[in-house]
C-alpha cells in the first residue's frame, strides 16, 4: 500500500513537472511567433534625427513585441546627438512607437567641411542650417562631428552677444588658439577666448567704450589684464 502511495505521489509530480515543461514550451512558442516580432516602428517628434536613424539605433524590428525592454532602448536612443530623451511603448501585435524630443540648436558653425548646428551646452547635433540662428565662422582647422563639443561657455555667449551687438555685429568667430571673436563692423576685433567670465568681459569693453578709448583688436581672455591695439599702432 505504502509502495503504490509513494509511487501515486511520485507520478503525480512527474505529470505536473512535464505539465509545466509544456507549458513553458507553449509560452515561449507563444511569445516568439512570428505574428509578435516588430514589423512596425513609429517615430514622432523627430525633425532633426532621420527615422530610418532612429529606428535602425533602437534595433527593435524583427525582435518579439514582447521581449523588448522599452527602457532600455530609450537610454540606448538617447546616445544619439540629437536626442535628448525619448520614449518608447511596444504595442500588441507587432508595433513599436518611439516619441523622441530632441535637442534644440542655438548657433551654426561654420567649417570647411559644411555648417554643424550647436545646441546651449555644446553638443554637435548634426550637419544642418538654421538662417534664424546665429552663425559662427570657424578656422583653424577645428574639425566638428556629430556627438563632438565645442566649448559650452561659447556656445552660450553667442546668442547674448548677437543679441546685445545687433546692430554693430559683422560676425563671429571661432579659432581654437583664440577662442571666441567678436568683429564690429568697424573692424573691431573683440578675442573673447572660452568666454568663462563673459560678464566681466563686456564690462570692460562697455568701459573702454565710455572712455572713448580707440582701438583696433582687444584681447579680453584676462578680463583683469586687457591687451589692446590702437588704431595705426
Amino acid at each position: 500500500m505504502r509502495r503504490a502511495l509513494v509511487g501515486g505521489v511520485l507520478t503525480g509530480r512527474l505529470l505536473a513537472l512535464l505539465l509545466l515543461v509544456g507549458g513553458l514550451v507553449l509560452l515561449v512558442g507563444f511569445l516568439e511567433g512570428e505574428q509578435y516580432r516588430v514589423r512596425t516602428v513609429i517615430v514622432q517628434g523627430n525633425r532633426l534625427a532621420f527615422a530610418d536613424a532612429v529606428v535602425r539605433e533602437s534595433g527593435v524590428l524583427g525582435q518579439s513585441v514582447f521581449r523588448i525592454d522599452t527602457q532600455e532602448v530609450a537610454e540606448r536612443l538617447v546616445m544619439h546627438p540629437a536626442i535628448a530623451a525619448a520614449t518608447v511603448r511596444s504595442i500588441y501585435p507587432d508595433t513599436v512607437v518611439i516619441e523622441v524630443v530632441e535637442r534644440q540648436p542655438t548657433s551654426v558653425w561654420m567649417t570647411e567641411q559644411g555648417n554643424w548646428l550647436i545646441d546651449s551646452e555644446g553638443r554637435v547635433i548634426g550637419n544642418g542650417e538654421a538662417t534664424d540662428l546665429p552663425h559662427v565662422r570657424v578656422s583653424g582647422g577645428l574639425t566638428l562631428q556629430p556627438g563632438g563639443r565645442v566649448p559650452g561657455t561659447v556656445a552660450r555667449a553667442v546668442p547674448e552677444l548677437v543679441k546685445r551687438y545687433a546692430d554693430r555685429l559683422a560676425g563671429l568667430e571661432y579659432r581654437p588658439a583664440e577662442g571666441l571673436i567678436l568683429v564690429f563692423a568697424g573692424g573691431e576685433r573683440i578675442i573673447l577666448g572660452d568666454a568663462e567670465r563673459l560678464a566681466d568681459q563686456l564690462a570692460v569693453l562697455n568701459a573702454l567704450e565710455a572712455q572713448g578709448t580707440s582701438w583696433l583688436h582687444l584681447d579680453l581672455r584676462d578680463p583683469d589684464r586687457p591687451v589692446l591695439w590702437r588704431v595705426g599702432s
